[in-house]
């Protein structure tokens, strides 16, 4: 299971039990479940080719082209982007994982198209900047985190340990600062991570899209 195929699935079945009044930024449906479908794909350009898309879309590559012209559709990919990006947040914030799940996380999102990456990090940096400088604060005073914040500072830590882990950035040098403080009042707690096999994640996440969209396509 891939967490992010895993809201692609979601958003389609939700587009497609949709009401006749529905609109979607203020607008008539006007989208076949394909079209939509393609929109929604698109938080993966930059790992898969337009051809890849059109194909898992079962859209000629002509139609995807022609659409990625028009005002409507694009407008839609920016919207179902800021979705995505609003979900992956949230889930990241509010739920625990296990440590190999971080890994796949982290693996994950760095499939995504830049735009959404950005989406993500920079809202959840700022959010580790805060936890971490009120950690700071709160170490000079011989405390440690509220539990719910203490919950917050271990998710977002882990993610982006992870996250700098595959691909170093410099982002990390916020991250490895929050590391030091956080080990500081949690000893040993982010001093292990363990990250997936990078070898055939690309071809992998295709082929689980292909298989779970497969009834909608026709494919």
């Amino acid at each position: 299971m891939f967490f992010t195929a895993g809201w692609v699935a979601e958003a389609l079945e939700r587009y497609r039990r949709r009401g006749p009044q529905d609109t979607i930024m203020g607008k008539k449906v006007v989208f076949s479940d394909r079209h939509y479908l393609a929109a929604l794909l698109h938080i993966y350009t930059g790992t898969f080719g337009l051809e890849a898309l059109a194909r898992l879309a079962n859209l000629p590559l002509e139609e995807l082209l022609h659409q990625r012209s028009q005002v409507d559709f694009m407008s839609l990919v920016d919207y179902l982007r800021t979705r995505f990006a609003e979900w992956f947040r949230e889930h990241l914030l509010l739920r625990d994982f296990e440590l190999p799940e971080y890994g796949l996380l982290a693996l994950e999102y760095l499939h995504l198209e830049e735009q959404v990456r950005a989406q993500i990090r920079i809202p959840l940096l700022h959010q580790l900047k805060y936890l971490r400088e009120e950690l700071e604060d709160k170490l000079s005073g011989g405390k440690t985190l509220a539990p719910y914040d203490e919950r917050q500072l271990r998710r977002l830590l882990l993610f982006f340990l992870s996250v700098e882990a595959l691909r170093p950035s410099l982002c990390g040098r916020l991250v490895n600062r929050t590391r030091e403080t956080a080990e500081r009042a949690y000893p040993g707690e982010f001093s292990r991570l363990e990250l997936p096999e990078r070898g055939d994640f690309v071809e992998s996440l295709y082929r689980y899209l292909e298989e779970s969209l497969r009834h909608v396509t026709g494919a």
